[in-house]
């Protein structure tokens, strides 16, 4: 036996599902709304499958620091049970489950509309708690502590950092660089928690009728020797995705000048009206923690820049910035070297790890990597 379940796109009910006690699926036992399936369910790969790598998805990974103790905290078994506790609701797209004899509506449950219990133990670490409540927070796929929160009646991502503390800093910097160009991308600011600790915070970038699709359940499965590029070009095409070769193309470009190794497959996507399924467009550029010398105590100023990895394309940034095809007219090398040296100084000043020789080392190698552009921008 198991429990029956039924995948809701907001009130449209998709598919109604079989679950094992340990949260498999046992089977799908019929598709009602085929559209409305998510999107790497769209394809030959076997249906439960897809439908299993789709949940999983959006849970927390077993990378992040404090799940043990969310898992104790909500008594789930693992990080699937716990995003199930909560429907698998997401701020993220519109698409949650529920058990199939529960008389449930999307406006009951959506935490677009609805209020949620913020619980801190999320963000930092907590002792002896027990919680059962309804949040968004249990399917937040990413592997640093980070919870939504809402303020002023509008949803915001707090982020925190890792084993340097770094990466939100890194957030800031980089939105304040892009605020000097025309690339859309996410803002976020620095905050002082309660602890004393450094967190990001960025406002959400959907909303109640647009949906987030991550780019991995776009392109689907590839071939390992398939050209991730031109997979990714071809899919946009289809979905008849607008401006998709530009604003790819401004991703690729900023990942070059800021070294960013971890711009995955799940670290950007497309925005789509969830009632229509019309695509939109690209979504902002966000997640770039992950850059900077983000895990080196010490600059390595002699380590050569063909040499620094990249995602998700090819395997190194100076490779992939080969991919922009066209001129890319819009950008202002001269004003991104004027605002550097400022902001490093005024985003990093209160790290104390990012000392006057750490910023100035940081200062000349950002200004050689934005004066290296000058050839792609201008050819």
């Amino acid at each position: 036996m198991g429990k029956e379940y039924v995948l809701m796109h907001k009130d449209v009910p998709v598919l109604t599902m079989t679950l094992t006690e340990n949260h498999k699926i046992k089977e799908i036992i019929s598709i009602i709304h085929e559209d409305h399936k998510p999107l790497n369910m769209h394809t030959d790969q076997n249906q439960e499958s897809a439908l299993y790598e789709f949940m999983t998805y959006r849970s927390i990974p077993y990378s992040r620091k404090n799940l043990s103790q969310l898992l104790s905290a909500y008594e789930a078994e693992d990080s699937l049970e716990l995003s199930i506790k909560s429907y698998q609701l997401s701020v993220s797209d519109h698409y949650w489950i529920k058990p199939i004899k529960q008389n449930l509506s999307w406006n009951d449950v959506n935490f677009f509309t609805n209020s949620f219990k913020e619980r801190t133990i999320f963000i930092r670490e907590q002792e002896h708690v027990n919680f059962n409540d309804v949040t968004p927070n249990t399917s937040v796929n990413g592997s640093l502590r980070q919870m939504w929160i809402r303020e002023n009646n509008q949803l915001l991502l707090m982020k925190a950092g890792n084993v340097l503390q770094l990466e939100p800093f890194n957030e800031v910097f980089v939105s304040k660089l892009l605020d000097t160009t025309n690339i859309c991308y996410v803002q976020y600011e620095l905050r002082q928690i309660f602890n004393g600790e450094y967190v990001c915070v960025c406002p959400i970038f959907t909303n109640e009728s647009i949906e987030f699709i991550p780019a991995w359940s776009v392109v689907g499965r590839l071939h390992k020797k398939a050209n991730k590029y031109e997979a990714l070009l071809a899919q946009c095409e289809e979905l008849r995705i607008p401006n998709y070769r530009r604003d790819i193309a401004a991703m690729i470009l900023v990942d070059y000048i800021t070294l960013n190794d971890d711009r995955h497959w799940g670290n950007f996507g497309f925005l789509r009206d969830s009632s229509t399924l019309e695509y939109l467009g690209v979504a902002p550029i966000f997640d770039n923690g992950n850059s900077l010398w983000y895990d080196q105590y010490k600059i390595p100023v002699d380590k050569p820049f063909y040499t620094y990895r990249s995602q998700p394309f090819t395997t190194t940034h100076d490779k992939q910035i080969k991919y922009i095809e066209h001129p890319i007219r819009d950008l202002d090398i001269d004003s991104l070297i004027r605002v550097v040296p400022e902001l490093l100084q005024q985003v990093y000043s209160d790290h104390d790890l990012v000392t006057s020789t750490r910023k100035k080392a940081m200062e000349d190698l950002l200004l050689q990597r934005i004066e290296g552009l000058k050839y792609i921008v201008e050819r």
